[in-house]
């Protein structure tokens, strides 16, 4: 069938193709049917960080991912969209599910809101903050202007394991550390497998080698720097680094994360201090 949505999503929607071809299909909005399968819903139960292993590899019970076996897949690349508009159309059923980018675009398009209906009443000296929940974008009258932010630790979300310094731009986080839940089997049971909300659209399944990321995109670089600066926070998570360097060129994108054995990576111009995780 065909499917209109409000003309304001179009930008999402060529966000998503362009990160759907540059990690060669990982980061997919139709990730929404693998959440379902895995019992994302309104009946889910986070459990804490705390109470699971904190090894390198908190799966590796009896149960195994190797044994998991998803539905075939309906991918972003079936989905058709016609002439560039907003309207989707597809010959089968589809769970889409636009968190990997959808709460930063939000921030951009809350943003909009706030210049378009202040005008020409926007005080010289006006300064704001718009911040959706650790997905945050920082508008400064002055251009040396900056604001701390803690970074939280993923293996303890109770402290901040860095703090970045960030000017007029967007700032983005994606942790593995607060939506997880037990998978339960096919008789309802709870197995011991761990999910999370960052899933690899390639094989259905949590993505596990990092536990934290960060990205940091000057507002004046483009026009949705938060949905950018969050789908790099997300696709850090399912792809190389390498995959998206083109696009990390193209916004300004700076970034750092943080692995399982609590090694951190940054770019040279991420602009935090790190303390020992």
């Amino acid at each position: 069938g065909e499917f209109e949505f409000p003309t304001w999503a179009q930008p999402l929607f060529e966000l998503y193709s362009e990160f759907y071809a540059a990690t060669h299909g990982a980061f997919d909005a139709c990730i929404g049917a693998d959440l379902l399968a895995l019992g994302y819903d309104n009946s889910v139960r986070f459990i804490p960080q705390s109470a699971v292993s904190t090894g390198k590899n908190e799966n590796s019970s009896i149960d195994s991912w190797s044994n998991y076996r998803r539905a075939l897949p309906v991918t972003w690349a079936d989905i058709s969209q016609g002439g560039g508009s907003t309207t989707l159309c597809t010959n089968q059923p589809v769970q889409l599910d636009f968190g990997a980018a959808g709460k930063g675009y939000f921030v951009d398009l809350v943003t909009q809101i706030i210049k378009e209906e202040l005008g020409e009443e926007l005080p010289a000296d006006f300064d704001f903050l718009v911040n959706a929940g650790g997905d945050m974008r920082a508008c400064f009258s002055k251009e040396n202007s900056q604001i701390k932010v803690a970074l939280e630790n993923p293996f303890d979300t109770t402290k901040a394991v860095g703090v970045a310094s960030i000017a007029s731009g967007a700032l983005c986080a994606s942790s593995s550390a607060r939506r997880r839940w037990k998978v339960k089997d096919a008789n309802g049971f709870e197995s011991n497998l761990i999910a999370t909300h960052l899933i690899n659209a390639l094989d259905g399944i949590p993505a596990c080698d990092l536990c934290a990321s960060w990205a940091y995109i000057p507002a004046k670089n483009c026009d949705f720097p938060t949905a950018y600066a969050d789908a790099i926070a997300s696709a850090l998570f399912v792809s190389q680094e390498s995959d998206l360097q083109k696009i990390v060129q193209n916004v300004g994108a700076e970034f750092a994360v943080m692995l399982p054995n609590h090694a951190l990576r940054k770019t040279c111009a991420f602009s935090a201090h790190f303390f020992a995780a």
